[in-house]
């Protein structure tokens, strides 16, 4: 008999890029990132899954531990009240709870762990009642706190958006609370300030709900039926209702089906389907939709398709990420040009720089894919390098206001992330 070949375990590792202040990429220094970039101080560990927020980054990792770095102004890195707000980490560190950690989601300024109990934690800001830990509660937060009003209820998902946040129970309920200006929370008119506590969406009674996303102000969630249900700020079509106006109930959006994936950004949105068809709306900024240059663009009022398949996509403040079935990441919108930002500052509103990952700043109307993957001191894989670079691939990608974050598996042996 012929010895067996022994097959290496591939590392499931935490690859970031794009604007690197605050600490938010997780590489050690504020320095931005042209190319994904290996983030070496979690190379240890099996990434699972990850979320990139206003200027934060949350980690799951196989054993159910949860890593945070970046701003913490608002607590939003739950690393208890030991760390004064004001102060940033740019190095990963992992947070103690009492639970397994299955997913979580990165906000604006906040974050929403799930543990495998089902039950729902929450840390950082609670200016608008995001946490969900009721009226009393102050508006920084720095320690994780469980959210006491969905226990007994079993939660399988989390969606944290600029100032919400959403829950989908087990059973297909969806629970909001948060920012309700706009109709985000998806409550009806009555409902259009503020929810210090969670509370069940009615309008979705009768809908067995198997997703849900949270955009900066709008929210969406997918049935079993593969029916997209929108609802929030809309006056940048990016409700897909042919409409530019606010939705305060859930309302359908009847020319998309058989979708397995709502991605909600500023003011566009993202679906993929069932069999790999993406479709996007709302305003083209920066290329953000994908559906190639046109001057001027208009907004699409309704989903329009993007010459792409996917197996799962992203969608952040300006741009846009998916991977395809073989795990290649592709990217486009804006991608960080300086000047593109805005007027408007803060923490959570600085250029961008790079967060496409094609080692520029130039924004893309067009998908286009990532092909390198930096690690170590001066090391990278090339996926357009035929002879002597070992390939890479993607498993979830997540988009944010200025950078973005990917799971990727490679055949990298720890020694060389040094």
């Amino acid at each position: 008999c012929q010895p067996q070949a022994v097959m290496s375990r591939l590392l499931r590792l935490l690859a970031t890029w794009g604007n690197g202040q605050h600490g938010r990429l997780g590489h050690g220094t504020q320095s931005s990132e042209l190319f994904p970039r290996v983030v070496s101080a979690l190379a240890n560990v099996q990434v699972s899954s990850v979320s990139a927020g206003g200027a934060h980054t949350a980690v799951v990792t196989e054993d159910g531990c949860i890593w945070t770095f970046g701003i913490n102004n608002h607590g939003q890195l739950g690393h208890s009240s030991n760390l004064p707000h004001c102060q940033l980490l740019q190095d990963p560190a992992e947070v103690i709870l009492p639970d397994r950690i299955q997913a979580v989601s990165a906000g604006e300024s906040h974050t929403l762990a799930l543990s495998s109990a089902g039950e729902v934690w929450a840390a950082g800001s609670n200016d608008d009642s995001q946490l969900g830990l009721g009226p009393n509660v102050g508006a920084k937060n720095a320690e994780f706190r469980l959210v006491k009003a969905l226990q007994g209820v079993q939660i399988r998902a989390v969606a944290a958006g600029n100032q919400h946040s959403l829950a989908l129970s087990a059973d297909g309920k969806v629970f909001a609370w948060g920012h309700g200006h706009y109709g985000g929370l998806g409550l009806g008119p009555h409902h259009v300030r503020w929810e210090a506590y969670p509370l069940q969406i009615k309008a979705l009674e009768g809908v067995k709900v198997t997703s849900v996303a949270a955009g900066a102000y709008h929210s969406g969630a997918v049935d079993d039926n593969g029916a997209v249900w929108v609802w929030g700020h809309g006056s940048s079509w990016q409700l897909g209702l042919g409409i530019n106006a606010h939705e305060c109930l859930p309302q359908q959006v009847r020319s998309l089906r058989h979708v397995k994936q709502l991605c909600l950004g500023f003011s566009h949105s993202m679906a993929v389907g069932k069999y790999g068809d993406v479709h996007s709306w709302g305003t083209d900024e920066h290329g953000s939709l994908g559906q190639g240059f046109q001057w001027p663009k208009p907004g699409s009022k309704t989903p329009e398709p993007v010459r792409l398949r996917l197996a799962s996509g992203a969608a952040g403040w300006k741009h846009s990420a998916g991977i395809n079935s073989d795990g290649r990441i592709f990217t486009w919108g804006w991608g960080g040009a300086v000047g593109s930002g805005g007027l408007i500052s803060g923490p959570g509103y600085d250029l961008g720089a790079g967060q496409l990952g094609l080692g520029d700043e130039m924004d893309q109307h067009d998908p286009q894919q990532v092909q390198r993957l930096l690690y170590g001191r001066n090391r990278y894989r090339d996926l357009r390098q035929a002879v002597g670079s070992k390939p890479w691939h993607a498993v979830m990608v997540s988009c944010a206001r200025n950078h973005t974050a990917a799971v990727i598996e490679a055949d990298i042996r720890e020694s060389e992330l040094d």
